[in-house]
């Protein structure tokens, strides 16, 4: 075939310019797990949330059910737990809160003055809760504590049915938001849509924990709130699930839909908006941009219809779902990420350089997943991080062959990601295990080692290439080729003549990498 010498040059131009825009982009380095401990005594623990503090350490709250270990006692049944470790993960103190019933706890914010305040449920009314709505069944349960984690204040609010706080924030102007689910039709509660259905609730509180305002959010089905963030108008949006098509909530599709809820600072509803398709949809986190837009991060079972495209799974496997909105709530992109078995996201943090990380689950261990340690029925925590855009860019599986999740996930410095779940593994990436379940917190380092940094840059030429590369002859070791969603693609070793005839690849960029005992070299490859 005759190519046009003029056709051909335009393209290589723009190759080479589009080269020279994404070769910073790329990482040339699977991220690492470089720091993990588990916390928890006996029994079963879950680490649920955490939030950074500015001495390097961290507080991080769940529940436990142990009363040793790294637990001073319990109160009964599941307690409310709060921890504060410093920079090198040692506990600095750790506390159970409750009563002689089950008591949890969802999430923590820290206020201007260094205390913190802590959402969870409770269905106590000794110890230490007072006033809940009835005997059998959970309020939300509000801890305002010192930053010696000593309770200062603490407050129930809900109504004679289950009332579960599920995410607290504060709003710039210094109130407290609470979201969760409410069943309740009386006591602090006013406007439930639903018959025997579970309403999104959202209270409003001043610093004293007193009641300012509440919101019912939902229709005639269930609907959840699992997570939210205040906005810079002092309002905030929830995100959860949705299973109506009528009352607050637009767009429903079928089953379960992501519901996201953008609410004023007196708790009027803006919009409240479905977003899915025929499967089952879930919003878990969301982040607010500057610009005022939102990014969303679920989980969808979908297979390619209504909302959702580029699902990995089968229908009724879940994928990694993030979704870019506008302020008003239009859908600007969605992506799926994953693989063949079930991967569910639950964390999101927005990152310094422009892009998000996103943790959960994964049960899967191809398409964008590699490195899963394989168990029965046991998912790995999944960590990954996409461009601005929401294109891929990094993965890393950690745990063991037991059972691993994860659920929150912060930006400690650049690159370095620290990530809050729970483990009952006691091998591989985990090295302690107390009992049963431990609350466990990670950090992924997603920088260069420092053999890669000392190695420097491979020279490979063409390149852009198509047929074929060249780089240093004699090479002794393993020559990958890596897509951009961190697929191998090429693998060979020992390379005498230095010269690689390629497969059949798709156009895109891609990293060229030649590993030895005592050097990594590695380049960025352009195909066209």
């Amino acid at each position: 075939m005759i190519h046009s010498t003029t056709n051909f040059n335009s393209m290589k131009t723009v190759i080479v310019f589009l080269l020279f825009c994404l070769v910073g982009l790329i990482i040339n380095a699977q991220p690492s797990l470089s720091w993990q401990k588990t916390y928890g005594g006996s029994d079963h623990e879950y680490a649920i949330n955490s939030i950074p503090l500015s001495d390097g350490g961290f507080v991080f709250v769940g529940h436990s059910d142990s009363g040793d270990g790294d637990l001073p006692d319990n109160g009964g049944m599941t307690d409310l737990w709060v921890a504060r470790a410093n920079a090198a993960g040692t506990l600095v103190w750790s506390y159970s809160y409750g009563g002689t019933l089950d008591d949890e706890g969802a999430d923590v914010v820290q206020a201007a003055d260094g205390t913190f305040f802590v959402a969870g449920w409770s269905d106590s009314n000794d110890g230490d809760v007072s006033g809940n709505h009835d005997e059998y069944s959970s309020d939300f349960w509000i801890l305002h504590l010192n930053s010696s984690g000593l309770i200062m204040n603490k407050k129930c609010f809900g109504g004679t049915y289950d009332d579960d706080a599920a995410a607290i924030d504060i709003t710039p102007d210094g109130h407290i938001l609470v979201a969760g689910i409410t069943y309740s039709y009386d006591g602090d509660v006013v406007g439930n849509h639903g018959s025997y259905e579970t309403d999104v609730w959202v209270i409003k509180l001043d610093t004293a924990l007193n009641l300012l305002s509440q919101k019912c959010v939902g229709g005639s089905d269930t609907e959840e709130g699992i997570n939210l963030v205040a906005t810079n108008d002092n309002g905030c949006v929830v995100v959860g699930r949705s299973f109506s098509s009528d009352g607050d909530v637009t767009g429903y599709h079928a089953g379960s839909d992501m519901l996201v809820a953008k609410l004023t600072s007196t708790l009027t509803i803006e919009w409240a908006k479905c977003f899915g398709g025929s499967e089952t949809e879930e919003g878990n986190a969301v982040v607010q941009l500057s610009d005022g837009s939102y990014t969303v991060l679920g989980y969808t079972s979908t297979h390619n219809n209504g909302d959702v495209t580029g699902h990995y799974g089968s229908s009724g496997m879940d994928d990694f779902w993030l979704l870019k909105l506008t302020s008003t709530g239009v859908m600007e992109w969605a992506k799926c990420y994953g693989g063949s078995g079930d991967d569910q996201a639950n964390g999101l943090t927005k990152t310094a350089d422009g892009g998000y990380v996103m943790c959960g689950l994964t049960n899967s261990s191809d398409e964008q997943v590699s490195g899963f340690h394989t168990g029965f029925f046991a998912p790995d925590v999944w960590v990954a991080k996409v461009f601005s855009d929401g294109s891929f860019m990094w993965q890393r599986c950690c745990g063991g062959t037991d059972q691993d999740e994860s659920f929150n996930v912060y930006e400690e410095s650049a690159n370095v990601y620290v990530v809050t779940g729970f483990t009952y593994s006691s091998n591989y990436d985990v090295t302690i295990n107390h009992g049963s379940a431990d609350g466990w917190i990670l950090k992924i380092t997603a920088v260069l080692g420092e053999d890669e940094l000392s190695a420097g840059e491979l020279k490979v030429f063409p390149n852009p290439a198509r047929d074929y590369i060249s780089f240093e002859s004699g090479f002794k070791g393993t020559i990958s080729i890596t897509d951009m969603q961190g697929r191998i693609v090429f693998q060979t070793k020992d390379i005498e003549s230095g010269i690689i005839v390629l497969p059949t690849l798709s156009p895109g960029v891609y990293e060229f990498r030649l590993s030895a005992q005592d050097c990594v070299k590695y380049n960025t490859i352009l195909i066209y």
